[in-house]
């Protein structure tokens, strides 16, 4: 099924713990990241959110993309790489991704994703970004 109902794809629940006093810092690098990138995600995307919870030092991304091939070629540019890791020294601990897959979909996500420490997303000296 296509449109609103999502059911054969996976998403991405991340969640960056930003340092207290560093908000302003770490959207002045999120935000173009993500503007600059609108065609991509318009044509690749199912549907992206981005925001904060009850817990405003905690921006929380839901992404869902058409496939994984575009997801990898978005960690594999290098302003990915290069802003996410400035994000990642602005957070008070790791970036927390959380993942799901569609009705329609096998476990086999969660074999290229595995609990523990992601091998797909850049480390800094202070910082990464882990699976759940």
């Amino acid at each position: 099924m296509t449109g609103i109902i999502v059911t054969q794809s996976n998403i991405f629940i991340s969640r960056y713990p930003i340092k207290p006093g560093k908000r302003d810092a770490f959207l002045a690098i999120f935000n173009p990241l993500w503007q600059n990138a609108t065609e991509f995600m318009q044509e690749n995307a199912n549907f992206v959110f981005y925001g904060f919870g009850r817990d405003p030092n905690v921006m929380v991304a839901i992404e869902s993309y058409k496939n994984e091939e575009a997801v990898n070629a978005i960690r594999k540019t290098d302003a990915f790489k290069q802003l996410v890791s400035q994000m990642l020294d602005l957070c008070s601990g790791p970036m927390t991704m959380e993942l799901f897959n569609g009705l329609e979909m096998g476990p086999d996500i969660f074999d290229v994703y595995a609990q523990g420490k992601s091998t797909v997303h850049p480390q800094t000296a202070t910082n990464y970004a882990e699976f759940l």
